[in-house]
């Protein structure tokens, strides 16, 4: 009939938009192999970190790809996005000596590919900074990554209990890279709000509408 011809024909083009997505997840994988292989062989510091980030940037958006490969519906579990970066950070930033810690709260949110895409990068972006600057110097410590639904907006709140924001630190002019690019992200792709808390401690809070705007 013609209403089962149709369906085979969506879930024919559904088969081929997942395997463009595994195939997508593939080829960052590799490139982020290179990128670590050339991290390695780095003898400048600052080129080796430089790398080392660029890789878990990559990766963070293999991971949407990698779930858009199992569900080309279009919309991605962001709960499950920040599991797996989470856990490709402790293992990849952390010294197994230290003890600290990295978890996730809250409950599961669905968004379009494109937000969780975007949400992959913050989230990653977020962590690295806080492992990096908040624990810099500590051997313990603990980095929370809170999901929170209020329905139409979300917000995602990363905290650390780590050495805090230095004193008269502006956004503006003091940021690094890593939160530069979160501040742009969020501003000008997600239309939302970026804030930074320090009281012992830091805590940066994006605050954002699931939908995705027009134009955007």
């Amino acid at each position: 009939t013609e209403t089962l011809q149709k369906e085979r024909e969506l879930e024919s083009k559904m088969s081929l938009l997942r395997e463009v997505h595994h195939r997508v997840k593939n080829n960052l994988q590799v490139i982020a192999s290179i990128m670590r292989m050339q991290a390695r062989r780095a003898k400048n510091e600052e080129a080796k970190a430089l790398l080392d980030e660029s890789v878990n940037r990559v990766l963070s958006v293999a991971v949407v790809h990698e779930f858009l490969s199992q569900n080309a519906q279009g919309t991605i579990n962001l709960k499950e996005v920040a599991h797996r970066i989470i856990g490709q950070l402790q293992q990849g930033l952390i010294d197994p000596q230290k003890r600290i810690r990295l978890s996730l709260e809250g409950p599961t949110i669905w968004l379009p590919a494109e937000r969780a895409t975007q949400c992959a990068l913050l989230i990653n972006e977020l962590v690295q900074n806080a492992i990096e600057h908040g624990m810099a110097n500590r051997d313990e410590g603990n980095i929370v990554v809170e999901l929170v639904d209020r329905g139409e907006e979300v917000k995602i709140i990363v905290s650390d209990d780590g050495e805090g924001l230095p004193i008269g630190f502006d956004l503006a002019t003091d940021a690094n890279l890593g939160l530069n690019i979160v501040r742009s992200m969020v501003e000008r792709d997600l239309k939302g709000r970026f804030q930074l808390l320090s009281d012992g401690g830091t805590q940066a809070i994006v605050t954002f509408i699931k939908s995705v705007i027009g134009g955007n």
